[in-house]
């Protein structure tokens, strides 16, 4: 017997790896055909359920409660006048906090720069 020369070699073995591909692809094929079949006797044995009609849940009634009427509030001119010390003193408390801020701020600067 005369030696296998590299072509024939070759082709030996494209030829068995067709024909290994064959037999996966036919044992696949038959692996697949019996799910379906499987599949449909198991779905026509069993008849198919319709789902039943969902009914929404009914809401509560929505309480009603009697309208409670606004109290009045009874102002005479002495409630709406403030006496002038009063006023005087509310304007002044807002400048005495801004004042005491910056001084604060000059000081933590000059903290920082020594």
């Amino acid at each position: 017997m005369p030696e296998k020369t590299v072509v024939d070699k070759a082709g030996e073995t494209v030829g068995v790896g067709i024909a290994m591909a064959s037999d996966v692809a036919g044992v696949i094929k038959t692996a697949i055909g019996a799910a379906v079949t499987t599949v449909t006797e198991v779905l026509k044995s069993t008849p198919v359920k319709k789902p039943a009609k969902r009914t929404a849940p009914k809401k509560a009634a929505k309480k009603t409660y009697p309208k409670k009427t606004a109290k009045q509030v009874v102002t005479t001119k002495k409630a709406k006048k403030a006496p002038a010390k009063k006023v005087a003193k509310k304007a002044a408390a807002p400048a005495k906090k801004v004042a005491k801020k910056t001084v604060k701020k000059v000081a933590k600067k000059t903290g920082r720069r020594r």
